[in-house]
């Protein structure tokens, strides 16, 4: 039998909730340092991937004093890749003397292994470099319930843009520009006509360069390579809308989007319906630092200011709290939908339940809770849900077609509306913290919201006493937090 090994992941101090994990604390109880759910594919398989989680952690607390934005992104990207090269020199050594086929991260300091046995996993999680090995698991999208519609079926603005007061802070020429907003999701389709012009990739004239602005974490390893965006779903096409779709005061009919000024570009962290572990992970990376279409050549400047996660699995799963921590370290802002789980209370997902993670809850046209929204408490953070977007009966992009709208409900719908309102701030100041952000978010919130379907008390707290465990802080207010955060 293998030993337990009990560790403390680093702070990253000062940042937004700043969290630690122990990794050792993700194995399942009572399996020491390999996880049950691996034990019980190797007995039904023999033969499996996993990640071998590595025993330490980079140490990113001095990120935030590095001036300048570019700074410092490439200061946590070289923190990450250089302690994965050092702490992963012998075991890589190791596992090429057996002939083992591997991947490595530096995201989360893991290391992939293809096609692995029992007698191997043992070994490799009884080593003192090792901290646990962990499953590849498919997390779910937040999937929502879809009614594809006819181009003719249009609003001058929609509903839920109007409801946050989007289009208020347009009439004063902020429609986010110069921000760049990214989602790790199904992909887009970057042809459809309510997103082409905000594709970080479009040249002009037809002209399209991909590099840096596209990743698929399969392409040049299965054969099948995607060198441009694609979304096989259509889950992707509509939150990239939601956060920018249309053209504000434009000539467009069809205003979807929260901030249309701003700037796209995506990474297929899911490959359907589901998201593996693995895609998820190279997303990660690609978003911190995005590379060529070959992976090659990383350039930090190009990374977004603002990553919509739309995705996500039971609570409590410490797995991407690494992957969180180093895109506030880079000062990247992570937003993640509540969950799909409710009505019933304890029911958020991870990662929107981490302390350093916003997460978003769903609201209809009439301002009450959809009944599908996750709710708090929550596993890492007791107060969650921390906002409430319109998440029922959202229409945006779709994946078949260029000119093709879909009707979608659920928390998947909400969180994009929190990323658009952040491009909006940004804008309005470009010098903005994460905290600063979230506190402008947080007190410019409305409150009043109508009574949810039962149960209507979570954790003890009334929704309509605030903070609660089912509206968060209350439903954004794009106007409002923009004026708050104007220099």
């Amino acid at each position: 039998m293998v030993k337990r090994l009990s560790l403390r992941t680093p702070l990253v101090a000062g940042l937004l909730f700043a969290a630690a994990a122990s990794r050792a604390g993700a194995a399942a109880p009572g399996s020491q340092r390999v996880e049950s759910f691996v034990l019980d594919q190797l007995s039904a398989k023999g033969r499996i991937n996993v990640f071998v989680m590595m025993a330490t952690e980079a140490d990113l607390r001095s990120a935030e004093s590095v001036r300048g934005r570019v700074a410092r992104r490439q200061f946590v990207h070289d923190a990450l890749t250089n302690h994965a090269t050092r702490s992963q020199k012998a075991i890589r050594a190791y596992l090429d003397r057996r002939g083992i086929q591997y991947h490595p991260f530096w995201i989360n300091n893991s290391v992939y292994l293809y096609n692995v046995d029992r007698d191997l996993v043992e070994k490799l999680a009884g080593r003192a470099d090792v901290a646990y090995v962990r499953g590849d698991h498919a997390l779910p999208l937040v999937e929502p319930v879809k009614v594809v519609v006819s181009p003719d079926a249009t609003d001058a603005i929609e509903w839920n843009i109007t409801k946050v007061n989007a289009d208020k802070v347009w009439a004063t020429g902020n429609t986010g520009q110069g921000i760049v907003v990214a989602n790790n999701d199904t992909g887009v389709r970057y042809t459809h006509e309510d997103l082409v012009q905000q594709y970080r990739g479009n040249n002009g004239g037809g002209s399209f360069s991909h590099d840096y602005n596209w990743w698929d974490p399969k392409s040049g390893m299965s054969g099948s390579e995607t060198n441009a965006p694609v979304d096989g779903i259509g889950h992707g096409s509509h939150t990239m809308g939601t956060m920018l779709g249309g053209d504000g005061t434009g000539p467009l009919t069809n205003d979807i989007g929260v901030a249309p000024g701003a700037k796209w570009i995506a990474a297929k962290g899911c490959q359907t319906n589901s998201c593996s572990d693995f895609d998820l992970d190279s997303a990660a990376e690609w978003l911190t630092c995005p590379t060529k279409l070959d992976g090659t050549s990383p350039d930090c400047s190009k990374a977004p200011d603002i990553i919509n996660n739309s995705w996500g699995g039971g609570g409590g799963d410490p797995f991407y709290q690494s992957q969180v921590n180093a895109w506030i370290a880079a000062g990247i802002i992570p937003v993640f939908s509540a969950g799909n789980s409710g009505p019933s209370c304890n029911s958020m997902g991870s990662p929107g339940d981490y302390k350093n993670t916003i997460s978003a809850a769903a609201t209809n046209i009439s301002d009450v809770l959809a009944f599908f929204s996750s709710r708090g408490p929550g596993v890492f953070r007791k107060q969650k849900p921390d906002l409430s977007a319109p998440g029922d009966n959202v229409r945006s992009a779709w994946n078949t077609g260029d000119n093709v709208y879909a009707f979608l409900s659920g928390t998947s719908m909400a969180a994009p509306h929190v990323s658009g309102t952040i491009a909006l701030m940004l804008h309005a100041n470009p010098a903005a913290q994460i905290l600063d952000l979230y506190k402008a978010l947080r007190t410019t919130t409305v409150r009043t919201l109508g009574n949810p379907p039962d149960p209507d008390v979570c954790g003890g707290k009334s929704y309509n006493v605030y903070p609660n465990y089912i509206y968060g802080w209350g439903r954004i207010d794009a106007e409002a937090a923009v004026n708050a955060i104007a220099p």
